[in-house]
């Protein structure tokens, strides 16, 4: 990552919600490309607490940035997003989540397990995730 040009727009979004205290895991593919692993993506996906306290503050930092919130959920029903194979979602991730510094930024948060964000990509099952696992040769399930 040394020598990786900063995207002023991934950036300024996660020291925005570092700064408003917002509790949340890196994860999906920025979560890839901060573990140093090629992977194309234009979006930022994290992982919040749930605590109402917790998701007021990111609603309302998202909200002063004017961010379009894009959320995959196969059951509508859900109040709070999970990530894909984790029902607890920042609860689960949170233990094996390391700091580093997130691709294109210059900041240092939490950053879900390789394993973790592989894991979510198999359970999602999406063209663009198992093109993913398919080319780092990790397309079968974990044992």
């Amino acid at each position: 990552m040394a020598g990786q040009a900063i995207d002023p727009d991934r950036d300024a979004l996660l020291r925005a919600l570092h700064q408003s205290g917002a509790a949340f895991v890196e994860i999906g593919g920025a979560a890839l490309q901060s573990h140093g692993l090629a992977y194309t993506t234009q979006d930022i996906d994290v992982t919040p607490a749930r605590s109402k306290t917790n998701l007021q503050r990111l609603a309302a930092t998202l909200n002063d940035l004017d961010c379009r919130l894009v959320v995959d959920v196969a059951d509508s029903s859900q109040d709070v997003p999970v990530s894909a194979g984790f029902t607890a979602g920042y609860e689960q991730l949170r233990h094996r989540a390391t700091a580093l510094r997130v691709a294109q930024t210059s900041m240092t948060l939490l950053v879900a397990a390789l394993e973790d964000v592989e894991h979510s990509k198999h359970t999602a099952g999406r063209p663009k995730d198992r093109a993913y696992l398919t080319q780092v040769g990790r397309l079968d399930p974990p044992r």
